[in-house]
């Protein structure tokens, strides 16, 4: 080049592998979810980008596939009014009437305050898993008489000391707090958007939009609630040697309502530490499970741990109340496959993610 003539500007040289690694470098992108810049691994940038489509594709399409559902359950209908036409014994089986359910006096709280610690498609696994849990009171004969869905207190997780591991694949929320409303956090928008807001009109379900827990002893009038006291509230965590014997009437039974592929240990027994709650853990051993040992882990989803608990108001046997909510794989004596560890809080979000 002559001195006459400018000088141009030279493209940047792209970062190499390092020698010997077989390890691509970072790469910068925009976040397609929260619009920041961040880095990480270009298979890590992939595989956000296939997700996004997919999560377009769905929206995009949703209409489609519930229209396609009512036609089903139309057809579905139709057969059934068939049936009974040309089986005089079915139709007399209908006309049985039905058992009146008998409500248990204690009452279930799923404490949803831990918005700040989970991915956005482990929220919505948690969506469906209250869908799940909904469905198993509402078809009980012993429904607990009222449970209640919670959204953040003072305590987040992160107050708690936990942190979301670093990712630039997954966004995580700033903490909520005993001010932020429960239909702000991920589940809430979920039920809110995608679900049309029906978690809303669910028969003995009760959503506690402020305050979080606490407020169920602290501000009782506030929240419309029945008042309690914090010696009536347990909360259940398996980290505890504390075991139930019985379900009591008058008592609060606390569920933490996360999702997070058992990354923080003892999460849920240092919030019940923290607000001076007792905590208690649901009797999952050999001898009410006819000697058989659990070859997983004894970490329960939602609406497993809920299962168990309206299964016990129904025989008040907890052998019987344990085989109704564990899932067979549980015992499975086979070396268990890659994977499995996040089976559980998979398997309540397959198949209803529309329904909910």
């Amino acid at each position: 080049m002559s001195e006459g003539e400018p000088h141009s500007a030279s493209a940047p040289e792209p970062e190499q592998p390092l020698k010997g690694t077989g390890t691509a470098p970072p790469v910068t992108i925009v976040h397609p979810i929260t619009g920041e810049t961040v880095t990480m691994t270009k298979s890590a940038a992939k595989k956000l980008t296939r997700r996004v489509m997919r999560d377009q594709k769905r929206e995009a399409t949703k209409h489609e596939r519930r229209a396609r559902e009512r036609a089903r359950r139309k057809e579905r209908r139709k057969q059934t009014k068939e049936q009974i036409k040309n089986d005089p014994a079915a139709a007399a089986f209908l006309r049985v009437p039905k058992v009146k359910p008998e409500p248990f006096g204690a009452r279930v709280v799923v404490d949803l305050g831990f918005d700040d610690l989970m991915t956005p498609d482990e929220a919505t696994s948690l969506a469906a898993q209250l869908g799940y849990l909904y469905g198993v009171n509402r078809s009980s004969s012993h429904p607990f008489h009222e449970v209640i869905f919670a959204g953040a207190g003072r305590l987040s997780g992160q107050a708690l000391g936990f942190e979301p591991p670093p990712s630039g694949a997954f966004s995580y929320p700033e903490a909520s707090t005993n001010e932020t409303s429960l239909f702000q956090d991920r589940v809430g928008q979920h039920m809110e958007g995608k679900s049309r807001g029906m978690w809303r009109r669910w028969k003995g379900i009760r959503l506690l939009e402020y305050g979080g827990l606490e407020s169920l002893w602290e501000t009782p009038a506030a929240s419309n609630m029945e008042p309690c006291t914090k010696e009536d509230v347990i909360y259940l965590t398996a980290d505890t040697d504390d075991t139930i014997e019985c379900l009591e009437p008058g008592k609060t039974y606390v569920i933490g309502g996360i999702v997070d592929r058992n990354r923080y240990k003892h999460l849920c027994a240092k919030k019940a530490e923290a607000l001076g709650l007792r905590m208690a853990r649901l009797p999952i051993d050999p001898s009410f499970l006819d000697g058989q040992h659990m070859q997983a882990r004894k970490v329960l989803t939602v609406n497993q741990v809920f299962a168990i608990l309206v299964g016990w108001t129904e025989t008040r046997d907890w052998t019987e109340a344990l085989k109704r909510g564990l899932p067979a794989r549980k015992f499975d004596t086979s070396a268990e496959e890659p994977g499995a560890a996040e089976a559980d809080e998979e398997a309540a979000s397959s198949e209803k993610k529309e329904t909910v």
